[in-house]
């Protein structure tokens, strides 16, 4: 999977985590108030067979998807129009992805039951309206059965064009918040996805969530685990040679400097910036790649002037970003303060001074 793809499927998994809201009438209600009247979760872990397509217009074509489900237990086998064949598996200790087209395969391990809090539907709705409570106006929009099942309709709807997440539809079946329906419109490319069959209940083997692969499948171990390093200052000048930097002035301070291996092995560095005391914002460096330089706008990212060079920003309430190349390295500033505009991030970014 290529950089572009792996963004790609991130927003569409931001959008579908997004759309799992329940609720159980059909006035308008604020985010906080329907998760006050949604319906009760239930106590017993979900187990379920389903069937869906899944539709990412032109940023990917169509897919259809089979998905097992059993406590902490997922596996997800994915065909594409472009003879893409995807087998994923999660455990509570291990998830493996195999491209059978490309005979690779990725493997990452960690720490047993990690991850069994994403089994949640319930949960995984709460997380997202703490993001989306201040940028969507939601209501109910009647009942519908979706896959033979009973769902209340979801509508949110973005108050600004260039929200982070656009307008979604959403399908929400009554008995287990499984999202049955969602469509979704982000920067211009609706994405559908819709169950065709769910067999709640069904009994699965715990061999379906046992994954052998061929002997000269290509394997790439991932570490779950955060493989940062810290290094000093004088360590980053060495490494990095000649780069950008934010000065230390009026009250911005250099809090942490890391390092981490990026994809392809690339080594990437991130600066925290404080600002009196306080988090600000951060610097990510690398050395430039063609290949990501070629890639257009994702989401709502939009082209923007930094520094005489064309970049990119992304301006949402939830998450502000700039990002732009300039002699041989690739440049991000990101928010942590929710005060701070793209303005002020551009600024900051005027501000930086070549070091060696």
């Amino acid at each position: 999977m290529n950089w572009k793809k792996s963004c790609q499927a991130a927003g569409l998994i931001a959008a579908m985590t997004f759309s799992l809201v329940g609720c159980n009438t059909e006035a308008s209600y604020s985010p906080q108030e329907i998760i006050e009247q949604a319906l009760q979760e239930s106590r017993e872990p979900l187990t379920y067979y389903g069937e869906y397509t899944l539709d990412m217009g032109e940023l990917g074509g169509k897919a259809q998807v089979k998905e097992w489900v059993k406590n902490s237990n997922r596996r997800i086998e994915m065909k594409g129009d472009n003879d893409e064949h995807v087998i994923t598996v999660k455990t509570d200790s291990e998830l493996i992805s195999y491209d059978v087209t490309q005979h690779t395969a990725y493997k990452m391990a960690y720490p047993q039951g990690e991850l069994d809090g994403l089994q949640s539907p319930r949960e995984e709705v709460q997380l997202v309206f703490n993001l989306v409570k201040d940028t969507h106006d939601i209501k109910i929009s009647g009942e519908e059965k979706v896959a033979g099942r009973d769902t209340y309709k979801i509508v949110a709807k973005a108050k600004k064009t260039d929200s982070l997440f656009g307008d979604i539809e959403a399908w929400i079946d009554k008995k287990t918040w499984l999202t049955l329906k969602m469509k979704s419109d982000n920067a211009g490319n609706q994405l559908t996805t819709e169950y065709s069959k769910i067999n709640v209940g069904e009994k699965i083997d715990d061999q379906q969530f046992m994954l052998d692969l061929p002997k000269d499948v290509t394997i790439q171990e991932i570490s779950g685990e955060d493989t940062s390093e810290l290094i000093s200052l004088d360590e980053a000048k060495q490494q990095l040679e000649k780069f950008l930097m934010v000065p230390q002035t009026n009250g911005l301070t250099i809090d942490k400097i890391s390092m981490v291996k990026g994809l392809e092995d690339r080594l990437e560095y991130s600066f925290d910036i404080g600002l009196d005391g306080e988090l600000a914002f951060f610097v990510t460096i690398f050395k430039a790649d063609d290949s990501i330089a070629e890639i257009g706008p994702i989401l709502n990212e939009k082209d923007i002037d930094i520094r005489g060079q064309k970049g990119t920003v992304m301006d949402d309430k939830n998450f502000r970003s700039i990002a732009w190349q300039e002699n041989g390295y690739q440049y991000s500033i990101v928010g942590e303060n929710p005060e701070l505009t793209i303005g002020d991030l551009v600024s900051y970014a005027k501000q930086m001074e070549l070091v060696q």
